[in-house]
């Protein structure tokens, strides 16, 4: 008989040497920690890979963190190109808001959280006006049974917005505001919010994105359905010349800046747009994020004109320290990632 104070030598059992048990859970313990940070990869932060249709963009850096959420933004719920009909067009861009003043539509918007619209500034400035949003809704001048029509609890107009920068239509400055709902919106596949890209990303030039919203026709026709159209990622530098070249600005004054993103359009005949906010959102991975919004052109009647979209990644901090802490969903997982990473935990569990 072993005596009680007897212990056997360290890593030995009785059928010889085993592995101990808290070094499991070490190696689960660690296993669930990486899990838990890569399910709080920050909106923009992607796996970059290589697309040859070079129909996405790809964010190279994560400068801030978002409040875990329970939903999953930037998701489409209508993936089938060929269908246009207004129902499919809401399925498809969930997150279009008609932004309204006295009842009347001024602008788009797009949804970034449960109670939040992301909008141009110079369409929030209207004095003595009630704000209402349209969600869920494909038409503009009449709901379906999708749509809901949303008050506004408070306008956000960022402080330093500027409606006019050297002469007439070329260019606004800090042109974003926010508008507060006075209801959390429920979820659903005609209502769901975009992804907001991280603070510093990368879009090739050439890519091709999509520029959603109610334009005009080349006509003036004000549209009263959702129209979309694809525009492609220019230089910062050709919108430059080309503004230069349309102006009289002298050549020394620099137009663009980097809070700007310039995007050819050569489709026209399908729908313009008179600077109203429009999303110009981007593919990556079949989760799409809010790249910019429709600030300034030239116009309808310039057909020739690229229009100039607002950078959202430059306003990111003012965005958060706007939203009240208010939690945005975030793209979701991979997958295949979280299949992987299963199968060795299913393994560790069952030794």
């Amino acid at each position: 008989m072993e005596p009680w104070c007897w212990t056997r030598a360290r890593g030995q059992g009785p059928q010889g040497p085993r592995a101990s048990a808290p070094s499991h859970a070490r190696v689960l313990l660690l296993l669930f920690l990486l899990l838990l940070l890569l399910l709080r990869r920050p909106a923009g932060e992607s796996p970059a890979q290589p697309d040859p249709t070079r129909r996405d963009w790809t964010p190279t850096r994560r400068d801030w963190t978002l409040s875990l959420s329970s939903s999953a933004c930037g998701f489409s719920y209508e993936r089938d190109p060929t269908l246009r009909d207004p129902e499919a067009m809401t399925r498809r861009w969930p997150w279009m808001v008609s932004v309204q003043a006295n009842g009347v539509h001024i602008c788009a918007g797009t949804l970034i959280a449960s109670q939040w619209v992301l909008a141009v500034a110079h369409c929030l400035t209207q004095p003595r006006v009630n704000y209402t949003v349209r969600v869920g809704s494909p038409w503009i001048d009449q709901m379906t049974k999708t749509s809901s029509d949303i008050a506004v609890l408070q306008v956000i107009v960022h402080s330093r917005y500027r409606s006019e920068r050297y002469w007439s239509w070329v260019g606004r400055a800090n042109d974003i505001g926010l508008l507060k709902l006075q209801q959390v919106l429920q979820y659903s596949k005609y209502v769901w919010p975009v992804c907001l890209p991280g603070l510093e990303y990368e879009v090739q030039d050439g890519s091709i994105c999509t520029v959603t919203g109610w334009g005009s026709s080349k006509d003036g026709f004000q549209f009263q359905t959702l129209q979309e159209k694809e525009v492609s990622i220019l230089k910062n530098r050709e919108c430059e010349d080309f503004y230069h070249r349309s102006s009289r600005i002298p050549s020394l004054v620099r137009i663009m800046t980097s809070q700007m993103v310039c995007a050819s359009d050569t489709s026209r005949e399908q729908f313009c747009y008179e600077m109203t906010g429009e999303p110009l959102v981007c593919s990556s991975e079949n989760v799409w994020y809010l790249v910019g919004m429709v600030s300034w052109g030239a116009g309808c009647k310039k057909s020739e004109a690229p229009p100039i979209f607002l950078k959202v990644s430059s306003y990111q901090p003012w965005i958060w320290d706007h939203l009240s802490g208010q939690s945005l969903a975030l793209p979701a997982p991979s997958r295949a990632l979280l299949l992987a990473l299963s199968l060795p935990l299913s393994l560790l569990a069952a030794l």
